[in-house]
């Protein structure tokens, strides 16, 4: 879909956002060592755009979207206690 939008000159693709958002779980917790090997949900931390730490159990969505089209280019689910940084491309 992304390629098909890129050909039909929906998406330029030059300008890119890159967040990401909590998404809660309601799933049995595990221990930490048992979430990281696999890959279930884990609890997470994020501070707020007033500073305050924010903390959840459950997952985080890392997207990419196009600024002009506001259209997502890619996305990926990972256990909450994923860092943003490891998603970022380089």
């Amino acid at each position: 879909m992304v390629n098909r939008c890129r050909q039909e000159g929906v998406i330029d693709g030059s300008h890119v956002a890159i967040d990401s958002a909590a998404i809660q779980a309601y799933e049995k917790k595990n221990p930490e060592s048992k979430s990281e090997q696999t890959g279930h949900a884990n609890w997470g931390a994020k501070f707020d755009s007033f500073g305050n730490k924010v903390t959840w159990f459950g997952y985080k969505l890392h997207l990419a979207v196009d600024t002009q089209s506001e259209l997502p280019l890619a996305l990926e689910v990972t256990p909450a206690d994923v860092n943003d940084g490891e998603m970022a491309p380089d």
